[in-house]
């Protein structure tokens, strides 16, 4: 015997539970809705209906696709088709999130949880979902990217500023090679490298022939542009290993890790014959410039950085007493 039959309020007892639930889903804040099995809307809660912008009567027997943006329904469609068909027993609840397309034309953002509905004889009836509005969430997370990137470009732009201040700092600002304070800085850890590793290391050092005639008869500024003129030589044809320098006045010096003394002195010989070539045109009139080198080696010649500077800066010296515009290598 039906016991619903037996009792009247039955009936009335399980609509009045189903009220409640409607009831405290809505209270929830959640959004409730069902859909038949082409995916049209058979109910949708009060909360579904504001956050649509809708009233409920205008959606029900839509289809859910036509209030999803584009992205959000290959989305749905995607994860419809992995799930596969909703009647198989492996069929279970399906989580996603994306934007909706208001009746406004805006977006607001869900986060969903939809199952398929069977009735008592395993007849596919529908789905059966919860969504829940995630939209002041996704500001939040918009906001937070873009204060993450504003502050990652922050970083980058202070990164470079440092970088800047420390080029300004080891770097001969006439002449863009670098100064005498970071040469010795380098030059130290380089020798104590080139000893670990048992590798020569060579130090050229050059010096302008005449300078003091140059800022003589043509002043100063001509003076600046003949150095960086040797500057832009010495950094355009030197191996990115070696360190270019100005070491004071007229006086530049290369430091080459791994090169051995012939190497050294051919390089050398190549530096002098280039500015020696050169014509460097300022005000109206053409500068000769050419210069004296100097080349030794560690560990042939010395085994200290002020050693090797000694006798580098001896070879120079012999080199201007012997005529200038020539390389001295050998003692």
């Amino acid at each position: 015997m039906d016991r619903n039959a037996m009792n009247p309020a039955a009936p009335h007892r399980r609509l009045l539970t189903e009220s409640r639930l409607f009831a405290m889903i809505n209270a929830s804040g959640d959004c409730f809705w069902e859909l038949d099995v082409d995916r049209r809307f058979v109910y949708i809660s009060e909360n579904l209906a504001r956050m649509l912008g809708y009233g409920a009567e205008e959606l029900v027997g839509r289809s859910v696709l036509e209030v999803l943006t584009p992205e959000y329904k290959l989305e749905v469609m995607r994860l419809a088709m992995q799930r596969g068909d909703p009647k198989a027993a492996s069929a279970g609840a399906m989580r996603h999130e994306g934007a909706f397309v208001r009746k406004d034309g805006s977006t607001t953002w869900g986060d969903t949880v939809s199952v398929p509905v069977f009735d008592d004889a395993g007849a596919h009836l529908g789905y059966f979902g919860i969504t829940r509005d995630i939209t002041q969430r996704k500001h939040d997370e918009q906001a937070l990217r873009e204060a993450n990137a504003q502050l990652q470009a922050q970083v980058q732009r202070i990164n470079q500023l440092h970088e800047q201040v420390r080029e300004q700092t080891i770097r001969d600002e006439l002449t863009g090679v670098y100064n005498r304070r970071h040469f010795v800085a380098v030059a130290e850890r380089e020798l104590a490298r080139a000893r670990r590793a048992q590798q020569p290391l060579s130090l050229v050092m050059l010096d302008v022939d005449h300078f003091k005639r140059v800022n003589d008869d043509y002043g100063h500024p001509a003076g600046d542009e003949a150095l960086r003129v040797i500057g832009l030589l010495l950094r355009s044809t030197s191996r990115a290993e070696d360190l270019a320098c100005r070491l004071g006045g007229e006086e530049f010096a290369v430091l080459m890790p791994g090169m051995d003394h012939p190497g050294a002195v051919a390089r050398a010989q190549e530096w002098r014959a280039a500015l020696a070539s050169l014509k460097t045109r300022f005000a109206g009139v053409d500068l000769s410039l050419t210069a004296s080198f100097g080349v030794a080696t560690y560990p042939q010649h010395a085994d200290t950085l002020d050693a090797l500077m000694s006798s580098v800066d001896k070879r120079l010296y012999r080199a201007k007493e012997a005529g200038r515009n020539q390389v001295i290598g050998a003692e």
